[in-house]
């Protein structure tokens, strides 16, 4: 070994740390705090079940007329059971950006005291409470636009309407679904729980179901239009819930369901409990879209029962273009969000367990304290602090729910960078006198969000309200009102909670994506001294906004751009991985060395990435 080498290499060396280490230092800083060596987060890749299972296609019309022949099941007035969850104690997950705390990652914002939310551009009576004998709570107010229709799909019916309020078309969520005969049996003997979107990306509409609230006997049943038009044939399907992997019988059935789609799949999550309802853990079906799209039989579906990192009321997302994942958000560690991921979702889907993104502080609980209401003592039940549904657009995955501040339940919402697993905004939507509850979002093409909920004092009855939150400003409008309420709200069919909920439906318009509908819940006059709940469309338009700002190299919903890196296997859009910090230190790297090289009299062209 020659000594005399090393201070002469050290010394050439020197200059070549020099400008490598400061570059280097800034574009890891530029990644952002989560990066770590850590090799990525548990995935899993479920299990492929290709199956015929119980399948049916007919238009709206061939339903109504085959309904007068259909045994009708003694469903009577019904009560959808709430069943409440325990938030699993000490949430696995990798924390995605340990030095953010909420107060430096994102400020908690109010309600704005100036401007108010956009005036209503047009609001009529959406469908209202069937009559007795046919009663149902809550009815799970859910609803999705089209191109040219509104439609309405609750615990009690199925429903179109015109955009200009007409009612086109009306027949029972029974009736819906009742033509879907299974080797036990109809599927709707109980029908509940229904969700309900548009698909941007086919043009069609679909809708989930869950049926029966007794295992073995727990189905998903999915229902898609084979056009854009609502009023014609719908497929429909049913999937086995309690058929764990297509093998295993449990004994659990299939509660409070999510629904979100992305350009390649539908994805349906449930939370499973037992016959004593305790929840035992949660599900995901990843249903590809094309034999979906074509009407055929049979179908094929990813399944992960208990998937890594998972917990109970999953919300997977509306996704608006194609990130190349489909995220999935539900309350995580204490003051955490849960965020999981699919990638590879044009083929094999692979879950990765979530990362935990820190929000502002609040008390998860499965038991909020009911609303307040005048001329009765009775409240409203707000249910618990679960998430109500998950949107995907321009970068961004938007959230929301409710939960209590001082004793008084209030909106929450979030908008997360899923690049970096931190919180962009996030903020409360809350008033000095008035509760609000039951919220959903819808984000536009320009990144402004639109909150609907209910909301109720002990001067207002319960009424439906609205807000937007405009990217220059971050912050919730001063509420608006879409539908007071008339009068006390008591119903409880037997029961001991005094129901409402369990959601509503705020979405945008296909025709522009700028425009908004809410659809909220609302108290109703009584019939023959009974209580009545209602629901009421509304629309509104935000105005002009600036558009939303593009990241360098962005293709808008679709990102891209020369450092796009595509995610498999265990690589993770939270908490930047070895590749890609390795893509980032390649420019410096080169930088450094060329200059080593021309130092040695040595010359190193360099290639730049093209676009």
């Amino acid at each position: 070994m020659n000594p005399r080498r090393y201070p002469r290499e050290s010394g050439a060396a020197r200059p070549f740390l020099r400008r490598i280490v400061p570059v280097s230092v800034i574009l890891l800083a530029v990644a952002g705090p989560g990066f770590s060596a850590d090799p990525g987060p548990t995935t899993s890749t479920g299990v492929q079940v290709t199956k015929s299972v119980p399948f049916v296609r007919e238009s709206i019309d061939e339903i109504r007329a085959r309904a007068p022949f259909r045994a009708p099941a003694a469903l009577g007035d019904r009560a959808i059971p709430l069943r409440r969850i325990q938030r699993r104690s000490g949430a696995p997950g990798k924390e995605a950006a340990p030095s953010a705390t909420p107060a430096t990652a994102a400020p908690v914002v109010s309600s704005s005291p100036a401007p108010s939310a956009p005036a209503l551009a047009g609001s009529f009576e959406g469908l209202g409470n069937p009559p007795h004998g046919q009663d149902v709570i809550p009815p799970d107010t859910m609803g999705a636009a089209g191109p040219d229709h509104l439609v309405s799909l609750l615990n009690s019916d199925f429903g179109v309407f015109s955009k200009s309020g007409a009612l086109l078309q009306k027949v029972s969520l029974q009736n819906f679904w009742g033509s879907l005969v299974t080797p036990v049996g109809e599927p709707a003997d109980f029908p509940y729980d229904p969700k309900i979107l548009y698909d941007q990306h086919s043009g069609r509409f679909i809708a989930v179901t869950l049926d029966c609230t007794i295992a073995p006997n727990s189905w998903v049943m999915i229902a898609v239009s084979s056009t854009s038009d609502p009023l014609g044939t719908w497929s429909k399907w049913a999937i086995d819930a309690d058929l764990d992997n297509n093998v295993q019988q449990s004994f659990n059935s299939a509660d409070f369901p999510g629904l979100g789609v992305d350009a390649f799949n539908v994805y349906v999550t449930a939370n499973m409990f037992d016959a004593a309802d305790v929840g035992q853990y949660s599900k995901v079906w990843v249903i590809p879209k094309a034999p979906l799209l074509t009407g055929s039989n049979p179908i094929t579906w990813f399944e992960f029962r208990d998937p890594p990192g998972s917990d109970f009321t999953m919300q997977p997302a509306h996704t608006f273009g194609t990130p190349g994942a489909e995220y999935i958000l539900f309350e995580g560690a204490v003051n955490r969000l849960g965020v999981a991921w699919f990638d590879g979702v044009s083929g094999t889907p692979v879950w990765h367990s979530p990362s935990q993104v820190p929000v502002s502080p609040y008390t998860s609980t499965n038991s909020l304290p009911g609303a307040p209401q005048p001329g009765i003592t009775t409240t409203i039940d707000t249910a618990d602090t679960r998430l109500l549904n998950t949107v995907y657009r321009n970068g961004s995955v938007w959230t929301t729910h409710h939960l209590a501040v001082n004793g008084k339940v209030e909106v929450a919402w979030y908008r997360i960078n899923p690049g970096s697993g931190t919180v962009e905004s996030q903020g409360r939507v809350n008033d000095p006198f008035r509760w609000y509850y039951y919220p959903s979002i819808a984000v536009n093409q320009d990144n402004v969000a639109a909150v609907g909920f209910s909301g109720s004092s002990t001067t207002e009855y319960v009424g439906g309200y609205y807000t937007i939150i405009r990217p220059s400003s971050g912050v919730a409008e001063t509420v608006a009102l879409l539908k007071k309420g008339e009068a006390p709200y008591l119903k409880t069919l037997g029961g001991t909670e005094n129901r409402w909920g369990d959601f509503s439906a705020t979405v945008v318009d296909p025709t522009d994506n700028v425009t908004f509908w809410t659809l909220q819940e609302y108290a109703d006059l009584p019939v023959s001294g009974i209580s009545q709940w209602g629901t009421w469309w509304g629309k509104f338009t935000p105005g002009t906004t600036e558009p939303p700002p593009t990241p360098p190299g962005s293709s808008g919903d679709g990102g891209g751009g020369c450092l796009s890196v595509t995610r498999s296997g265990g690589e993770a859009p939270f908490g930047t991985s070895l590749l890609t910090a390795g893509i980032l230190l390649l420019p410096a790297c080169a930088l450094g060395l060329r200059r080593f090289l021309l130092r040695r009299g040595r010359t190193v062209p360099i290639r730049h990435p093209v676009c």
